[in-house]
């Protein structure tokens, strides 16, 4: 084995005194650390491969324009008008508000509407149903003008190939050929973020998860030079199922239609029922569990663990030597990992070390519990999450990646804490798990953003997002505007409080008119107004900004960010947490 020629090849030379003394003890440490983990697994035979994501593209529609818009004649109006043809009505809400009998080159030549083009990355590792971000641009030759306030209609995205790349004999041939629908996209454009007066940013857009993969893009595991058959690449495939077979018993019992129906589409090769499927000799693709739907680094991590077999006449020695690392603070993360690997038997080993004196020994036995789908740490996750910044990320993405009400309960608490970092990464968590959970506070304004309310929070902050997501989070009561706020929002907003009534005027002017509103001075009432005069999530952005820079609200407002620990990091220190 090659762990074991490595302990003997120190040993030897320790033997032989080849090595300074300080070295010489670091080497017999290590040596010392690797005895009995000579067990052979997944990641001693295979390497994961099929990393990158896979782009895929797609002509749309976007509506509710103010007169910006504009389709070109060409191939690409070509493509939207066979599609719309094909889709016309309010089935699957491609035109919405649209009578059935309107023909299709209206729609187009209306400058309300603008053609697009639609571009966007499934992530790979990426399950059925994820959402990820879309890109939005102009053909060439669009005379739009500006995208702000669209919303993009259902749009199918497709893999694109050259024709030149599929056929010598059309190698000379410059078309594009489609593939299969792998996404679709919808939802309110994301414009001129940050930069509304830039005329070249007003005429593209995204839509933060504003696509959803039709498909599960599996990684691949594929096997090294000294381990290529197809028996190995089975075993390999049959151990991974194995290890999750509860989750292939739900997914079977639920019996979805849906996913029957993609199957023939599916790229992996694999059924519905099955986390992994030899390809051929050399690749294993490998879908990712549930448990790991938040953590894919964690998951390749612990699937490359996995004992490769588990008739191992070593295990039973393997296991002991991993319990008693278990209990070590250095080795702490790495025995957890390797016991995770090993499945639901490892239970109660790890519920042996929620009773160690060392808190992050228990936070690695709590954590590695919450991915085998024991609520036996839940407690203990939560209250080291809580006491500790540096596990509050990786304890509250444990909670959330486990899902039970339980998990919901301490969330919902910790939602209420007086330290900035521990409510914002359980919020976080907490969206991941259900961003419609009533405990939230939350309403989504007009399709544009989401709105969050958390009133029993002890000192007020205000958070807004710029990335991946549309939202804003109130922290704390009472949140108010200053009766000095004179602002001008965006190019056509205005947000004035009145002299002596403490009254809020929210003005929207344009070409077409006015519209107004007159509200509170509470900030959730006046983004509220801002959103019904037709305010967008960048108006909004930047009303928060700069509301905040002159201190028109009573309290911080600050950008949305959630801190990312590196495992090694998170090795490297918890080992000293006392």
């Amino acid at each position: 084995m090659v762990r074991r020629a490595s302990a003997l090849g120190l040993l030897f030379l320790l033997i032989a005194g080849c090595v300074n003394p300080q070295t010489r003890a670091k080497m017999a440490e290590e040596a010392e650390r690797e005895r009995d983990l000579d067990v052979r697994t997944v990641g001693d035979v295979s390497i994961v491969g099929n990393v990158a994501p896979m782009q895929v593209q797609g002509v749309g529609l976007v509506m509710g324009l103010s007169g910006t818009g504009h389709s070109p004649p060409g191939f690409y109006r070509g493509l939207l008008e066979q599609y719309l043809l094909k889709n016309s009505g309010n089935r699957g809400g491609e035109i919405v508000n649209e009578v059935q009998t309107k023909r299709v080159r209206q729609v187009l030549d209306d400058p309300n509407n603008c053609l697009v083009i639609v571009k966007g990355y499934i992530p790979a590792g990426a399950r059925r149903g994820d959402l990820f971000d879309v890109e939005v641009t102009l053909p060439e030759g669009s005379k739009a003008s500006s995208l702000a306030g669209g919303s993009l209609q259902i749009c199918p995205l497709r893999v694109w190939e050259a024709e030149a790349n599929l056929s010598e004999r059309m190698a000379a041939s410059s078309k594009m050929v489609s593939g299969h629908v792998y996404a679709t996209a919808k939802g309110q454009l994301v414009v001129a973020f940050g930069n509304n007066q830039d005329p070249n940013e007003l005429r593209r857009g995204r839509i933060w998860q504003g696509a959803s993969s039709r498909i599960d893009r599996a990684y691949a595991f594929m096997m090294r030079n000294d381990d290529k058959s197809l028996r190995a690449a089975n075993d390999v495939a049959q151990r991974i199922n194995f290890m999750y077979q509860d989750e292939q018993k739900q997914i079977m019992l639920a019996g979805l239609a849906m996913n029957q129906l993609n199957q023939k589409h599916d790229p992996n090769g694999a059924t519905q029922t099955e986390m992994a499927k030899a390809a051929s000799k050399d690749i294993i693709n490998v879908r990712v569990p549930l448990a790991y739907r938040h953590d894919h680094e964690r998951f390749l991590r612990v699937a490359r663990l996995t004992p490769l077999h588990d008739k191992d006449p070593d295990l039973p020695r393997y296991r002991k030597r991993l319990e008693k690392m278990l209990q070590e603070p250095r080795d702490t993360v790495r025995a957890a990992l390797r016991l995770e690997a090993m499945g639901r038997d490892s239970i109660p080993s790890l519920k042996a070390g929620l009773d160690n004196s060392h808190p992050f020994v228990r936070f690695a036995c709590a954590e590695s519990l919450a991915y085998l789908s024991s609520p036996a740490g839940v407690d203990e996750l939560a209250q080291l999450a809580t006491e500790h910044s540096l596990l509050t990320t990786h304890g509250t993405l444990a909670l959330a990646s486990l899902g039970e009400n339980v998990c919901r309960h301490k969330l919902a608490d910790m939602l209420v804490s007086s330290e900035p970092a521990v409510r914002c990464a359980a919020f976080h968590a907490f969206t991941l798990l259900d961003e419609t959970d009533h405990r939230l506070g939350g309403v989504h304004l007009h399709d544009s953003f989401w709105l969050y309310r958390q009133p029993m929070v002890p000192n007020n902050m205000v958070y807004y997002s710029t990335a991946r997501r549309a939202q804003v989070v109130l922290f704390g009561r009472n949140i108010t505007l200053s009766p000095k706020t004179r602002m001008l929002v965006g190019k056509d907003f205005t947000v004035t409080m009145n002299e002596g009534d403490g009254q809020c005027t929210v003005k929207r002017i344009t070409t077409a008119g006015e519209e107004k509103r007159v509200t509170t001075s509470r900030l959730d009432d006046v983004l509220t107004a801002l959103s019904d005069v037709g305010a967008a999530y960048p108006d909004i952005v930047d009303f928060l900004r700069r509301a905040g820079e002159y201190q028109y609200i009573n309290c911080p407002v600050s950008n949305w960010t959630v801190p990312s620990v590196p495992l090694e990091t998170l090795i490297a220190d918890g080992q000293n947490l006392r």
